[in-house]
C-alpha cells in the first residue's frame, strides 16, 4: 500500500445542488493529496454547468465515468446501473469506496460489498426519510438505511446533526460514524456597508433599485428547500423597497412562477434561476433566508457566512448546527409569518446585521475551512486503509 496511490472513488446520481459542490472542491484537492480519485456519476439530473465541472475535474487529474442512473426506484433502470457499477469496481482495484445520496448509496455499497471492497463509505448529505413528507415513504426510506448501514464500513456524514440522526434511528451505531464538516475556501469577504461599483454593476444587471433592499435565497426549487415559504414570506414582508431573489432552478420553477403571478408579486420576487457564481448574488445580499424543512449541511449558509451576509433561517436540522440565535444569524419555526418578522426586524437594524455578519464569518473560518475538511477526510482515509 505505501508504494502505491490510495484509489477512492466516489459514486453519485445527481450532479447539482450540495452534493455537485461537494465533489467539485473536494476531488481536486483529494488529487493534489496525491490520492487517485476517480467519480462514477450520472448527468440525468445535473447543473446546467455541469459538462464545463466535469471537464475541469478532468483536468484536475480526477478520473470520471459517467452512467445512466436515476433518482426514482426503477426495476429495470436500476439494474442497468447496478450491473455498470458493480463491472467498474470488479475491474479497478479501488481501496475506498465512497458513496453519495441515497440513489448512488444503495446501489454502490450493495456493489462494492459484492465486489469484495473493504472500505465502503456513505455520506447522506440529508438522509430521504428526514425531508420527504410521506409517512410511508420515510418508513420505506428509514428500512432500507437501517439495511444498509449493516455494509457501510463507516458513515461518514457532514453534520453532527446528521450523525446523531442515524445513531438515533439505528442506521450505524456510534463506533462506524464520523463527522467530516463541510467546508469552502476562504475567498472573499463582502462588509455590507457602502455599495461598490461591482456591487452597483450587479444590481444594474438584474434591473434592482440602488437603494433597493435585497433578500435572497439559493436553493433547488423542489418541495422540501422551502421555495413557497420563501415566496409567502416575501408576501408579507413589510419593508419598503425590499426585493426578494431566488437563485436556483428545478421541478417547482413554473409552480413558483404561477405563485409569483397570482399573487402580484411581480416587482418583489425575481426568479434568477441557476447561478454559477453566486457570489455576487450574496454581494448584493442585505439579508440571505434559507427556508428549508431539513438540511444536512448546506453550503447556500456556508456561502453566505463566508460573503458577511446577515442569515435568517428556518429552525430545523442542518440550519441549527451552522446559526445560533441572535449571534451568527436568526433561526426561525419554519412558517412564513415568522420567516418575514424577522427579515423586518433584521431590515431595520444595520448593526443588528452587521453584528451577525462578523460574528458568522469568524465561526466560518474556525470551523469550515476547505482546507480542514479535506485534512480531516484523507485523515479518515488514510487511517481506514490502514486498519
Amino acid at each position: 500500500m505505501n508504494d502505491r496511490k490510495i484509489k477512492v472513488v466516489h459514486i453519485l446520481e445527481g450532479f447539482l445542488g450540495g452534493t455537485c459542490t461537494y465533489i467539485c472542491n473536494v476531488l481536486p484537492h483529494l488529487a493534489k493529496k496525491g490520492f487517485d480519485v476517480t467519480l462514477i456519476v450520472s448527468l440525468n439530473r445535473c447543473c446546467p454547468d455541469a459538462q464545463t465541472r466535469i471537464s475541469e475535474l478532468q483536468l484536475s487529474g480526477v478520473h470520471v465515468h459517467v452512467i445512466p442512473m436515476s433518482r426514482e426506484i426503477s426495476l429495470f433502470r436500476d439494474i442497468r446501473s447496478f450491473v455498470i457499477i458493480l463491472w467498474l469496481l470488479s475491474r479497478n482495484k479501488f481501496d475506498i469506496i465512497h458513496t453519495h445520496c441515497s440513489k448512488a448509496g444503495a446501489l454502490g455499497r450493495v456493489a462494492g460489498f459484492l465486489a469484495g471492497k473493504k472500505v465502503r463509505l456513505h455520506t447522506p448529505h440529508c438522509f430521504a426519510f428526514m425531508r420527504c413528507n410521506s409517512r410511508s415513504k420515510k418508513l420505506l426510506y428509514l428500512v432500507l438505511e437501517k439495511a444498509l448501514g449493516k455494509i457501510t464500513t463507516r458513515l461518514l456524514t457532514v453534520s453532527r446533526a446528521e450523525a446523531t440522526a442515524a445513531i438515533r434511528h439505528g442506521i450505524v451505531p456510534s463506533n462506524r460514524c464520523i463527522t467530516v464538516r463541510n467546508g469552502l475556501s476562504i475567498g472573499q469577504s463582502y462588509p455590507n456597508t457602502t455599495i461598490s461599483e461591482e456591487e452597483l454593476a450587479t444590481k444594474t444587471s438584474l434591473e434592482l433599485d440602488r437603494n433597493a433592499q435585497v433578500i435572497s435565497t439559493a436553493c433547488r426549487l423542489v418541495e422540501y428547500k422551502g421555495v413557497f415559504r420563501f415566496l409567502r414570506a416575501a408576501s408579507l414582508c413589510h419593508a419598503r423597497n425590499a426585493v426578494f431573489l431566488i437563485a436556483g432552478d428545478g421541478e417547482l420553477r413554473a409552480s413558483a412562477e404561477s405563485f409569483i403571478r397570482e399573487n402580484r408579486l411581480n416587482n418583489k420576487v425575481r426568479l434568477l434561476g441557476h447561478i454559477s457564481n453566486t457570489e455576487r448574488i450574496y454581494a448584493v445580499s442585505d439579508i440571505v433566508a434559507l427556508c428549508s424543512d431539513a438540511e444536512a449541511q448546506p453550503y447556500s449558509l456556508l456561502e453566505a457566512m463566508r460573503a458577511k451576509c446577515p442569515i435568517v433561517a428556518t429552525s430545523v436540522i442542518g440550519n441549527e448546527e451552522l446559526i445560533s440565535n441572535d449571534q451568527t444569524g436568526l433561526l426561525v419555526m419554519p412558517s412564513p409569518a415568522n420567516i418575514a418578522g424577522a427579515i423586518d426586524g433584521l431590515l431595520a437594524s444595520r448593526a443588528k446585521r452587521n453584528e451577525y455578519a462578523e460574528n458568522a464569518y469568524a465561526y466560518f473560518c474556525k470551523h469550515h475551512t476547505l482546507e480542514k475538511q479535506i485534512s480531516e477526510l484523507t485523515e479518515v482515509y488514510r487511517t481506514l486503509i490502514k486498519d
